[in-house]
């Protein structure tokens, strides 16, 4: 028995209404993804921003410590020096051997800079050393939020919403298990 011309359409509708649900899905699986690579990327560019932030900070005491310490400044600058020298020699390269001692410099002068971070969980997050940590702000130490941090990620990567800012700070002050809350002493230093 031939189809008629109703058949062949429905036929026809049925046919292209299933491959719109195909489609529809497999865009509902690529969207979920991108949805999940958003979430786990605003974790890792709060990391980064905190770590570029700690690291200026760092270079900033270790320049400090310099301008009081001047003894230390002839070991910098060789250092500096003995980076570039070496470059330029295995690269042939000015650039590069600039590039190095700059590298250097700064490395050196972070690690004179560094000592004991403690992160606040306020309004707005701040690095600042637990020497210079103000009253009223709940703060935590530096390592205790990478690992929060982390957490964060693993709940992305199953399927946890994030949110904005404020919400991502919620979701880490709820990570008891993992920060350690700083107490700032009475007399606490203004930021």
């Amino acid at each position: 028995m031939a189809e008629t011309g109703w058949e062949k359409r429905a036929n026809s509708l049925r046919q292209q209404l299933a491959s719109i649900k195909s489609r529809a899905h497999a865009d509902t699986t690529k969207s979920q993804e991108l949805w999940r690579q958003a979430e786990y990327c605003k974790v890792q560019v709060l990391a980064y921003q905190l770590e570029a932030r700690r690291k200026s900070l760092a270079r900033s005491r270790g320049v400090a410590f310099l301008a009081e310490n001047k003894k230390h400044l002839p070991a910098a600058l060789g250092i500096t020096a003995g980076v570039s020298i070496l470059t330029g020699i295995l690269t042939k390269d000015g650039i590069t051997a600039m590039n190095a001692g700059i590298t250097g410099l700064s490395g050196a002068l972070q690690g004179l800079g560094e000592t004991d971070w403690a992160v606040c969980l306020g309004r707005h997050l701040a690095v600042a050393s637990r020497d210079n940590i103000t009253r009223g702000d709940v703060w935590v130490t530096w390592d205790s939020l990478k690992t929060a941090l982390r957490e964060l990620e693993e709940l992305v990567k199953n399927g946890a919403h994030l949110g904005n800012l404020d919400n991502i700070i919620y979701e880490l002050k709820k990570s008891k298990k993992f920060l350690f809350v700083i107490k700032a002493p009475t007399g606490g230093a203004t930021a």
